[in-house]
């Protein structure tokens, strides 16, 4: 595909120039640097194996499709350029208008050990019920189908539980123990995979921190790439433990580092290119601007199917652009964050959306990891960053979704902390003030001796 060449050459130039540009500014845990990692993966890298050869489009060879064209591919690869670049200069002016106010003293509310203590109390034992429950598939069958969704949430409160308790207490071997039973139920199950790498974002992002590093360490890049290799085979490594076939679950595990007859490990996600220059040409077809009311069924999604069976979805707006070759409702496609975009407000969702996206969380990332470690600001945020990668895949409502539903913990705990008397709040000065050092000196202590460093350090 010879006519996307010179598009993936401004594609790398862009993404250099993002880089070289922003990179004194950035770290692991910045949206930018999740937004690269998900531009760099879902389009630059689909784009060069377009190049090559190395990879079809999408519904090559499908019966009764309509193969993503050259032009769509182009086009949707320039656009995706152009959210890039939005995103990366709003993130830019963020910086600008934090550094601006960075010797203001900024009130944050202190994350409460007590309240995270009672909800580990409360949540983990529910969650581990729910969890072995659907596991065994008795609870699911007593529930039906429409309870079903709702529990699979409760199930996840063990995961997030542990979160929020090595936030507060630091990496205990205990808890360290306790997630790697849930994370490993989670990884052998064969399905929800993202629930998986969503806590080990978490947990590497909150770990760099309370080693005041910005960027993972070679250890972490190694076993980021073991696990990377092993990621693609998981789920039929999971059906294998599932079925009790252990020989083969090991076959699986042997084969994601032979790096040949990856076939069955070959993802769909490799398309994401395709799957948005796709939608951009359903909305074309379809000829209308949907004026942000794909974001409006979020005020609905608390409500019970069984309850009211025609309640708005996440997903309907691909019922509506889908046609016979691309029926992308049917087949569960992905369409981005920007096509999602451009379906509500055409080529101005290109600049709007992104800029939106880029001001505010990297304006909530510098706010909430400036000050001492122990602030809720900064738990939820990481909470809120873990869920980044899915939101610019799936969509501006996932970032809901993955945190408040997903994590209910996070929501318990934000909740409990706003209650009048629950938790203190603390005046935390900036690095520089004179005053910092003193007025945070028994703070730093406890929190040096809670995380194993040396006591009186000012971890800011």
């Amino acid at each position: 595909m010879d006519s996307l060449l010179p598009y993936l050459l401004l594609d790398v130039l862009v993404v250099g120039l993002v880089i070289l540009v922003m990179f004194r500014r950035m770290a692991f845990w910045h949206p930018l640097t999740v937004y690269l990692f998900f531009h760099l993966y879902s389009f630059t890298y689909r784009a060069f194996k377009l190049t090559t050869g190395a990879a079809s489009p999408l519904y090559t060879g499908v019966p009764n499709t309509e193969v993503i064209t050259a032009t769509e591919l182009s086009r949707a690869l320039l656009w995706a350029d152009v959210g890039l670049v939005v995103f990366a200069v709003a993130s830019w002016l963020a910086h600008g208008q934090f550094e601006a106010k960075a010797m203001r003293p900024t009130v944050r509310r202190v994350l409460s050990p007590n309240i995270a203590k009672f909800l580990g109390v409360l949540c983990l034992p529910v969650g581990f019920y729910v969890f072995t429950a659907l596991k065994s598939g008795n609870l699911e069958l007593e529930v039906g189908a429409a309870g079903t969704g709702y529990l699979q949430s409760v199930a996840l409160w063990p995961i997030g539980i542990v979160g929020l308790l090595v936030f507060t207490f630091g990496f205990r071997w205990y808890l360290l123990l306790l997630g790697g039973f849930f994370l490993g139920g989670v990884a052998l199950q064969g399905y929800h995979r993202f629930m998986l790498v969503l806590p080990l974002l978490f947990f590497t992002a909150y770990y760099l921190q309370t080693r005041r590093l910005r960027w993972p360490t070679w250890p972490i890049l190694l076993a980021a790439l073991v696990f990377a290799l092993v990621f693609p085979r998981l789920k039929f490594i999971g059906q294998a433990v599932q079925a009790g076939d252990n020989q083969e679950a090991w076959a699986q595990v042997t084969e994601s580092f032979t790096f040949s007859s990856r076939e069955k490990g070959e993802s769909g996600g490799e398309d994401f290119l395709d799957q948005y220059a796709g939608a951009l040409s359903l909305a074309d077809t379809n000829g209308r601007n949907f004026n942000g009311s794909t974001y409006l069924a979020i005020v609905t999604l608390p409500i019970p199917r069984a309850w009211w069976p025609s309640k708005p979805g996440l997903a309907d707006h691909l019922q509506e652009i889908s046609t016979s070759g691309r029926n992308y409702a049917v087949e569960g496609r992905i369409i981005t964050y920007l096509a999602e975009a451009y379906l509500n407000f055409g080529y101005v969702g290109f600049f709007l959306i992104p800029a939106f996206m880029g001001y505010v969380f990297t304006a909530f990332c510098l706010w909430a990891t400036a000050g001492p470690l122990l602030r809720l600001s900064r738990y939820v945020y990481l909470v809120v960053f873990m869920a980044l990668i899915q939101t610019f895949r799936d969509g501006l409502l996932s970032i809901f979704v993955f945190t408040v539903v997903h994590n209910m913990p996070m929501l318990f705990a934000l909740i409990l902390h706003y209650v009048p008397g629950f938790a203190a709040k603390s005046l935390d000065r900036p690095a520089a003030d004179p005053l910092a050092g003193e007025e945070e000196e028994e703070i730093a202590a406890e929190e040096a001796r809670r995380l194993g460093g040396p006591e009186g350090q000012n971890y800011r």
